[in-house]
């Protein structure tokens, strides 16, 4: 081949990369149509983080507003605000754009809240309202545990999980799971129940209530989430792959991890879920 033609056909597909060439006017047209998607959702994702936060807000405002009036116990106090403030959260993930930021938009109550329990746990703000609704004793410092590792795994979840089967299911693990686990192990019928061998504190009872109400929570979401078309797997698949995976958070929890039980359910739960539907 001549020279001239090399320098032909160097010429021609050097041509394609030009800035003035159909494939790059393409590509950056593509690439320029990506941006524009992200940024005409920031408006509809700021109105979905301002609506998150009247829910997540106004849910903690009525729990300090029980404890502070002596409605309810502190330990009852705490607990609604660990069972209840997951299923609220989830309930806000389908305001948020289909845009992949919009998990970042999404995480922001959570992490408020986090930073807020870590705030009165540590004394940087006096907030004996958090600490009643957040703590079993009263002592601040609980608040660095528990409630400030619950609420880093609800971030972790949103960033690492969003819209996956695996999330939803780990957050319904560590809200309505547990939440079954302490009220039905905690009652006359579970202080009765025969200990676990391998965790004396832990009862049969209060197992099998983290298992039952993982299945039917995470079925409920799931099924819900499915009409939305988040995911497509058909139910008995599906119902399968939810009872699996409330099987493993639930032998996750049934291990004494002291306050990293929050963290060891959802990375239990996830390793399930991501295994029992490893497409979705």
């Amino acid at each position: 081949m001549s020279r001239r033609m090399h320098l032909l056909l160097w010429l021609t597909a050097g041509s394609a990369a030009l800035p003035g060439s159909p494939r790059t006017r393409s590509a950056l047209k593509l690439r320029g149509g990506g941006v524009k998607q992200t940024l005409d959702a920031l408006p509809h994702d700021f109105k979905a983080l301002a609506a998150s936060f009247v829910v997540l807000g106004g849910f903690d405002k009525f729990v300090q507003h029980l404890a502070a009036s002596e409605t309810i116990s502190r330990p009852a106090a705490r607990k609604t605000m660990h069972v209840g403030a997951g299923p609220l959260f989830l309930l806000c993930w389908p305001m948020f754009s289909n845009e992949e930021t919009a998990k970042n938009w999404a995480m922001v109550g959570p992490l408020a809240l986090t930073l807020k329990a870590a705030a009165a746990g540590s004394g940087l703000i006096d907030d004996p309202k958090t600490v009643a609704s957040m703590s079993r004793s009263g002592d601040r410092r609980e608040l660095l545990r528990g409630p400030a590792l619950y609420g880093a795994v609800f971030v972790a979840a949103t960033m690492l999980c969003w819209r996956e089967l695996s999330g939803v299911l780990a957050l319904v693990a560590l809200c309505a799971g547990d939440g079954a686990a302490e009220i039905f192990g905690a009652s006359p019928f579970g202080r009765r129940s025969p200990r676990l061998p391998w965790c004396r504190r832990k009862s049969v009872v209060g197992t099998l209530a983290f298992f039952v109400a993982t299945t039917l929570g995470g079925a409920a979401f799931a099924l819900y989430f499915r009409g939305l078309g988040w995911w497509s797997v058909p139910t008995q698949p599906l119902l399968r792959g939810v009872a699996a995976t409330a099987a493993a958070a639930a032998l996750a929890e049934s291990f004494d991890t002291g306050a990293w039980d929050n963290p060891v359910v959802f990375a239990a739960a996830v390793a399930a879920a991501r295994r029992a539907f490893p497409a979705e």
